[in-house]
């Protein structure tokens, strides 16, 4: 089980059918509607299969008062990456991964439900969300069982196009060369951007300094080295992890990363 999914030590690992013993409580108001965690997960899963993807592993935790739920979903983004756009790649060395719909959502109302599209690099693990691709939230008031089903569906249909444009994004920064000092500023960029706490962004920069995964250095001191030091320092340290903090900084890594390789393009 990834300790990225964890709010705490104390979250209780569990299953779709674990879920499907649990209590839906009673609402707190005339407006709140909890939804069973059973019906949503499901409703996610059951979109991703019938979006012609395969769920190659799911992994979902509740806290302990069982108020609250997270979850990832590892997908094989059926995406091949060495036929993009119809262009033959050069013989480098390509980036790999597969897709990670992250999945959260609370019976007290202090967090909304929510889904959002990620990737995990294959070669190392580093998870990374994406805040412009497929995600969204909604509060648990009236009509949300009515409403979850096609938000599920709208963002799950976009997962295959969300594939593709990390596909092209993630070759794209293993051909980008950059200078050593050009990538701490773009460390530095992430870190006053809210991406990076303090300590994060001194690991991130000791990675970037030397890496010892090959696959992330195989092209040369490239964004792609770079995206991946960003990426595996957000990788927990200790026993408690907010997963709704690695979304955020996640994103604004891939968002600062993205952004540098455009402007080298239109320079």
């Amino acid at each position: 089980m990834s300790k990225l999914l964890y709010n705490s030590s104390s979250d209780v690992l569990v299953t779709r059918d674990d879920m499907s013993y649990l209590k839906t409580p009673q609402p707190m108001g005339s407006r709140h509607a909890p939804y069973s965690f059973a019906d949503f997960s499901n409703t996610v899963c059951d979109e991703i299969v019938k979006s012609g993807f395969k769920i190659e592993r799911e992994e979902f935790a509740i806290t302990q008062d069982e108020n609250r739920l997270f979850g990832l979903i590892h997908v094989s983004n059926g995406v091949d990456d060495a036929t993009l756009t119809g262009e033959t790649l050069p013989a480098i060395y390509k980036p790999k991964h597969n897709s990670v719909v992250g999945v959260r959502g609370a019976h007290d109302q202090r967090i909304s439900r929510g889904l959002a599209i990620g990737s995990q690099v294959m070669c190392c693990s580093n998870l990374c969300f994406h805040g412009d691709l497929g995600n969204w939230f909604t509060r648990q008031t009236t009509n949300i069982g009515e409403r979850i089903p096609g938000l599920v569906a709208d963002a799950v249909g976009g997962l295959r196009d969300a594939s593709e444009t990390l596909a092209v994004d993630f070759d794209a920064f293993s051909r980008r060369e950059i200078t050593r000092d050009a990538g701490d500023s773009i460390l530095l960029d992430i870190y006053r951007s809210g991406g990076f706490s303090a300590s994060q962004l001194g690991r991130a920069i000791g990675d970037w300094d030397e890496c010892s995964v090959d696959e992330h250095t195989a092209n040369g001191r490239t964004l792609w080295w770079l995206f991946n030091s960003a990426t595996a320092c957000l990788k927990p340290t200790g026993a408690n992890t907010n997963h709704n903090d690695l979304r955020e900084r996640s994103t604004i890594v891939y968002r600062k990363v993205a952004q540098h390789n455009r402007l080298a393009l239109a320079a």
